[in-house]
């Protein structure tokens, strides 16, 4: 017998086209990236044809003006790309959470945390990576860094709001009259309350690191000894008779085509998970 609660009871909501099809381009860079040293046919960094030819059994991607394999070096750069950033959005998320705490708190690093913050947002991002990467050097660590300390900040001005809402409330307000620690509110109270926003913060500032260490490339700012896709750009673009010839197509194209299906995945998977986490009307 089919009860009145079985009717009423709310069913799963099926996952839309765009997340979908997000999930499945990211599964695809993922695996490569992380398969990378099953999938390589031959060292990216080697010379192993005739320069600038085109696809070819042999090279499925062509070579580049220095006779490395293409489609090695797409697979590599994947790697690159998703290492450059998970990794910088995972200190991100580390630094927002630690500022925005402190901020949103009522210990004495409030103040210092809120003026830390502020600076922060004044700077601009992409004149101030510039800078960094031509002063320490364009290294993968440094790098990862530097995206790091540049978005950080809006995001704890965010976690700062939740949190200082957070301490006002009726049950917070309980726990400290009956002699709870801050340690133990935060922990009890404020962890679950901004855990989504990190979460979603993580995704949007990979995306947005992925795109800044691919544009930094592509300006000849990135690590000359690891491939990524902007230094494939960059080579592709630096060279002269790319758009004379076909070469475009399978030199230029492959690297653009990841980074776009790279960052639509992330996008499309975190406005889910958002959607998801906080279900309010749009």
């Amino acid at each position: 017998m089919i009860t009145t609660a079985a009717l009423s009871a709310p069913r799963p909501r099926a996952l839309p086209a765009a997340a979908l099809i997000g999930a499945a381009l990211l599964l695809f860079v993922a695996a490569a990236a992380t398969l990378t040293p099953l999938l390589l046919p031959m060292d990216p960094q080697r010379i192993v044809g005739d320069p600038v030819s085109g696809p070819t059994p042999r090279f499925w991607l062509g070579t580049n003006a220095q006779g490395h394999d293409l489609f090695s070096q797409m697979i590599y750069g994947a790697q690159t790309s998703l290492l450059v950033g998970f990794s910088a959005a995972a200190l991100s998320v580390i630094l927002s959470a630690l500022a925005g705490v402190a901020a949103g708190s009522r210990g004495r690093g409030r103040g210092v945390a809120l003026t830390v913050i502020d600076l922060f947002l004044a700077v601009p991002s992409m004149p101030l990576a510039v800078l960094l990467i031509v002063t320490l050097g364009p290294g993968l660590w440094s790098l990862i860094g530097i995206l790091a300390l540049l978005s950080w900040a809006p995001f704890a001005r965010i976690v700062r709001m939740q949190v200082s809402a957070t301490w006002g409330r009726d049950y917070v307000e309980a726990a400290r009259a009956l002699g709870a620690s801050e340690a133990r509110i935060i922990r009890s109270a404020i962890v679950p309350e901004i855990a989504p926003i990190l979460f979603t913060k993580f995704l949007l500032t990979a995306r947005w690191a992925i795109l800044m260490e691919a544009t930094l490339g592509l300006l000849g700012l990135a690590d000359p000894s690891r491939v990524s896709w902007g230094l494939i750009l960059h080579q592709a673009l630096t060279y002269p008779l790319l758009f004379v010839t076909d070469a475009w197509a399978w030199w230029a194209g492959p690297p653009a085509i990841g980074i776009v299906a790279t960052t639509l995945g992330l996008i499309a998977a975190g406005r889910e998970i958002e959607s998801r986490l906080n279900p309010s009307p749009r």
